[in-house]
């Protein structure tokens, strides 16, 4: 069954070009937001020796996000005020393609049956801000290799990606929410 959700927003982007800060600003200013699973993923693998992180086994890492971006987007329940998803459910199909793998049917089905707003907002790579951490180990190349192929996926699917500016980060929370409050914005 479909499941069309016109008042949730996915950002995406290229890793480390600001996607969870501008969710960080957006929360400040009241709407619900939900983070990126994959951090919260590597994490808990960092936290229990586990090996389901993108530099250890991405597949395995890949499953592990899908199950979450589902129960995040089923868990939901607010069907009128705008929530924020920093990444979403098609990111999982970038994954597979990444690796050179075959799609899982599941993953697929899951992919057009769980449909955010057609408006995807997406955040260009951004070298200057761009830095490594505990859970981003890839470096800018990697980052860039993998964000090739996010707007084909997207696009793919139907959705219809702006490029989020760069600029300060409240002017950025300003573009998003002058083109989520624009009348018609859904299907």
């Amino acid at each position: 069954m479909i499941e069309e959700r016109e008042n949730f927003f996915v950002l995406t982007g290229c890793s480390g070009a600001g996607k969870s800060t501008i969710i960080e600003a957006l929360r400040a200013r009241g709407f619900l937001c939900l983070d990126e699973p994959g951090r919260k993923i590597v994490e808990e693998q960092l936290l229990c020796g586990g090996s389901a992180t993108p530099w250890q086994d991405l597949r395995k890492f890949g499953e592990l996000l899908f199950s979450r971006y589902v129960r995040l987007f089923e868990q939901v329940t607010d069907r009128i005020q705008p929530v924020f998803f920093d990444r979403a459910l098609p990111e999982v199909i970038t994954i597979s393609r990444f690796l050179n793998h075959p799609v899982p049917e599941r993953h697929l089905m899951a992919v057009k049956e769980h449909r955010y707003a057609r408006k995807v907002f997406i955040t260009p790579p951004w070298p200057e801000i761009f830095k490594t951490d505990r859970e981003r180990r890839h470096s800018f190349e990697d980052a860039l290799a993998e964000y090739r192929l996010t707007p084909e996926i997207y696009r793919e699917f139907g959705y219809q990606l702006i490029e989020v500016p760069k600029a300060p980060v409240p002017e950025r929370a300003d573009f998003i929410l002058g083109q989520v409050r624009t009348p018609g914005i859904g299907r």
